[in-house]
């Protein structure tokens, strides 16, 4: 008897001990928020920015919450190019985060009470009217709410003195190459032509002589320094060309020379059909080097030949 009274005891006792417990749990579950929500607000509706700066557009959440939130970033309208004349957020969207379509993306970590957007634009060699482009801000979860805020962005352009050089050569080439093939019983061989494409980046390095020798495609430098009164010439330079393939046939190396100064004053060179694939590139010995154009600085004030000695720009 005594062996019962004291089991029933112990049932009773936790029977009450796991009600209280989870009434406990209840109770705390009902102050908890498990599916958490905020909203988040700006009140910039417009940014002026200057070619190669930056700026943010602020956002405030109106609570903070124990989850990420995230946001897409997308063009409206506008003149300026995305990628081009500016970024903003943290990258491009990608449909691999839940973030499809074109435009930019931001993830606001937990716990935040406020954000920033930023802005990045691009500095070039153009000079152009200031552009416009219109963001429209939205949700891209269900953890935020967000009344669709758009921002109109103004880039305005940077005017120097300075000399400036744009080399560019990003192209696709195709060319016509040997390729042995095994036939089907793999007792013979046969060579057949085929076709292969490549971008010239991956397989010409120019350079500029003793300007620009980066090893990028393009080379590019907007702050070269103000020229004095003189004659300059601008040589480039064939470094390198390495194929994959080795093509039957020589294939032509366009490349543009753009060259004045930032935002102000520039000219545009092409030569399509100066270099080729055979071509005694510098880096094994050859001599890759033109005077692809000269610049005769007077008074300040440029005066630019091509490789010929044609007059092409005056300011």
């Amino acid at each position: 008897m005594k062996n019962i009274l004291k089991t029933s005891l112990k049932s009773s006792l936790l029977a009450l001990t796991l009600v209280c417990f989870f009434s406990c749990m209840d109770d705390d579950l009902d102050g908890m928020d498990t599916q958490p929500k905020t909203s988040a607000s700006t009140t910039v509706s417009s940014l002026t920015i200057a070619e190669g700066g930056s700026d943010v557009i602020p956002f405030t959440m109106e609570k903070a919450i124990n989850m990420p939130s995230q946001f897409k970033i997308e063009v409206v309208s506008g003149t300026a190019t995305q990628g081009v004349d500016f970024t903003a957020g943290d990258a491009a969207t990608d449909s691999d985060t839940g973030i499809p379509g074109d435009g930019f993306e931001i993830t606001v970590p937990a716990y935040a009470t406020s954000f920033d957007i930023p802005v990045n634009t691009m500095m070039d060699i153009f000079a152009e009217d200031t552009e416009t482009v219109v963001l429209k801000i939205s949700a891209a979860g269900v953890r935020t709410v967000l009344a669709d805020a758009t921002v109109t962005v103004n880039i305005t352009n940077i005017a120097t003195e300075s000399l400036a050089i744009l080399l560019e050569w990003d192209k696709d080439v195709t060319y016509e190459w040997l390729e042995t093939v095994t036939e089907e019983d793999g007792d013979d061989e046969d060579i057949i032509v085929s076709e292969f494409t490549e971008n010239l980046c991956d397989v010409v390095d120019f350079d500029v002589v003793g300007l620009l020798e980066t090893a990028d495609c393009p080379e590019v430098d907007y702050a070269l320094g103000v020229l004095a009164d003189g004659t300059y010439n601008i040589e480039v330079d064939l470094w390198t060309v390495t194929t994959e393939k080795t093509p039957i046939d020589a294939f032509a190396i366009p490349l543009t020379l753009t060259l004045g100064k930032t935002g102000t004053f520039t000219t545009t060179l092409e030569y399509n059909d100066v270099y080729t694939s055979d071509y005694p590139a510098s880096e094994p010995g050859g001599n890759g080097t033109i005077v692809a154009a000269t610049i005769v600085v007077s008074g300040g004030l440029y005066t630019i030949y091509d490789k010929d000695g044609n007059l092409v720009a005056a300011e």
